[in-house]
């Protein structure tokens, strides 16, 4: 019996330190981007931009990129779609505007997920006539270092054909401010804190009753 009580203690240890570190992973905020990094990345998407078809603003890249001060961020993001992709000539894909969004969107997630970020909300309009946008998309980036990752790897440069040919117009809007850790992992680590105390007090109080003479 004491056997299993002891590595039911230690199953807890591992899993309040596996949540620990995975959240100190999702929230860790990281370095500013330093103005040698900066160079490296704009010289990297120029390259991106001669051989795939990446459509950056570089000026306003560049001036977000030096704007960095660590902390994660989210992405308001508006799209209008082609009704018919627009892929260059000579391309093997084709089909709806929506479905070159949906190909660029299953390769952005797997890119997103392994940097701590990820979409939050997203949603089409159910009345098309109520709005000049056909889909709203809101991103969390873990770091603006992460998005400038995402940016220089090749699976985003190759997954660009399909957002450009998708989209007719776009806007995207930052959106940063006081930043706190999320609540559910606040209310998360609160509760196995209080499971674990609980289940220490209970096995304590177990130890030390007296038994029956």
């Amino acid at each position: 019996m004491g056997l299993r009580k002891k590595h039911r203690h230690i199953s807890v240890f591992i899993g309040i330190g596996t949540f620990i570190l995975v959240a100190y992973w999702y929230q860790f905020s990281s370095k500013p981007l330093k103005q040698e990094e900066i160079e490296t990345y704009m010289a990297t998407y120029q390259t991106q931009a001669q051989s795939y078809m990446v459509r950056h603003d570089m000026a306003a890249l560049r001036r977000f990129l030096e704007q960095d001060d660590g902390l994660p961020f989210y992405t308001v993001n508006l799209y209008k779609f082609h009704n018919q992709a627009d892929y260059q000539k000579g391309s093997p894909y084709n089909g709806s505007g929506v479905r070159a969004y949906e190909q660029f969107s299953a390769a952005m997630l797997k890119l997103l997920a392994v940097r701590a970020s990820h979409p939050i909300f997203g949603s089409t309009w159910s009345d098309s006539a109520a709005s000049d946008w056909d889909r709203i998309v809101i991103v969390r980036y873990r770091s603006r270092r992460d998005i400038a990752n995402l940016f220089a790897s090749d699976e985003f440069a190759l997954a660009s054909e399909h957002k450009w040919a998708a989209i007719k117009q776009n806007e995207r809007l930052l959106v940063q401010g006081l930043h706190l850790p999320d609540g559910c992992m606040i209310a998360s680590l609160l509760a196995i804190v209080v499971a674990l105390a609980t289940n220490l007090v209970l096995s304590v109080v177990r130890i030390r009753r007296p038994t029956a003479s």
